[in-house]
């Protein structure tokens, strides 16, 4: 199969499993659900963004069975030193911000928080880069809180968004250098 095509297909995949999850906790065809499925693809391309482009830096990373733990095994100084090497279009994550670090935490009480923290987290270390300015020079945040939108079992929730975003990766399309964002996230 054609690797584009396939890609194609895993994407579509992926935005109808967050569509499903969406309409499991009464999301489905809501106002919402299109910011939720926004935010949470945009967070795994940035997080498969960040992977890709550490793993292109540093041949430790990239030979390594999982890039998160061999990452977080740099000292503070190590680590900095691979973040200021990185693109500037490429976001600044820290180990808790990584998807990974999340699917290994969902069973925490209140993941929710946890969850909607991480997004807020990762917004605010990035806003220089990341953020819309409104014609009056208003900053709009990157992320929100989007467990907000489920009245109840937001735990649940979250969890089953993390569920679907860690068997999926970006990463092999960055080497196609075209604009897919735009184009699937208009599905």
């Amino acid at each position: 199969m054609n690797p584009t095509i396939d890609f194609e297909k895993k994407t579509k995949n992926l935005i109808d499993d967050l569509k499903s999850v969406c309409a499991n906790y009464g999301l489905g065809n809501d106002g919402n659900e299109f910011k939720i499925i926004t935010q949470v693809f945009l967070y795994k391309f940035l997080n498969d963004k960040f992977a890709y482009e550490v793993k292109q830096i540093d041949k430790n990373i990239a030979q390594a069975d999982q890039w998160e733990t061999a990452l977080k095994a740099y000292g503070p100084s190590d680590y900095e030193m691979v973040l200021m090497q990185l693109s500037e279009s490429t976001a600044r994550l820290q180990p808790e911000h990584y998807i990974s670090y999340l699917f290994e935490n969902q069973n925490q009480a209140r993941f929710a928080e946890l969850f909607d923290h991480t997004l807020l987290d990762i917004a605010r270390v990035n806003n220089d880069i990341f953020s819309v300015k409104t014609d009056g020079g208003e900053k709009i945040m990157l992320f929100e809180n989007i467990s907000k939108y489920v009245t109840d079992k937001r735990d649940e929730f979250c969890r089953a968004i993390i569920n679907k975003l860690v068997n999926f990766s970006f990463e092999e399309i960055f080497k196609e250098k075209f604009d897919f964002l735009r184009r699937y996230l208009s599905i």
